[in-house]
Parts: C-alpha cells; sequence; structure tokens
C-alpha cells in the first residue's frame, strides 16, 4: 500500500461502510495513527491497550470484537500476540 494515498483509501473504505459503527472507525483511526508512528510499515504491532485508549474504548470484549469484525470484512489481518509482553500484529488491507 502506497503510504498516503493508501491510508486515504483505507479510510474512504471504511467511512463509506454501512455495516461499520463509530467503534469500528475509531479502532480504524487508532489503528491508521499506529501506522503512521510506525513509518508506513505493513504489517506493524500494536499494544491493545494504545489502540483503545486512542479509539476511546473501555471495553475489551467491544475491542476484540471490533478488530474481529474488522478482521472477518477484509479491512486487516490480526495476529494477535497472547503474551502480556508482546505486541501483536495488525496488516491493513489494502
Amino acid at each position: 500500500m502506497q503510504t498516503v494515498e493508501g491510508l486515504c483509501d483505507f479510510l474512504n473504505r471504511v467511512t463509506s461502510d454501512t455495516n461499520l459503527t463509530s467503534a469500528h472507525v475509531s479502532v480504524c483511526a487508532a489503528l491508521c495513527s499506529a501506522w503512521i508512528h510506525n513509518g508506513f510499515n505493513n504489517p506493524f504491532n500494536i499494544s491493545r491497550s494504545r489502540i483503545m485508549l486512542a479509539a476511546k474504548i473501555k471495553s475489551k470484549t467491544t475491542y476484540h470484537k471490533v478488530i474481529g469484525d474488522l478482521a472477518q470484512f477484509g479491512y486487516l489481518k490480526y495476529n494477535p500476540s497472547y503474551h502480556p509482553g508482546k505486541c501483536s500484529e495488525v496488516l491493513i488491507m489494502p
């Protein structure tokens, strides 16, 4: 995915999808911020707590549901680490 162009395409896709809720869009915005912070590398590592904080989501259940939905809908691939000291990996799909 080309950096800014890919980011714009991804966000346009997300914001025009009527199946997504504000929680989905909020998590996508937080993931895009993390992607930018990681130098547009794809895949990149994320911290659940940081994404939840940036997305203004307080429930782990909501976070996992939203991430699962986004993966199921083809917006990203998510590889959870299941280890408290390691980050999970996200691949934003073009």
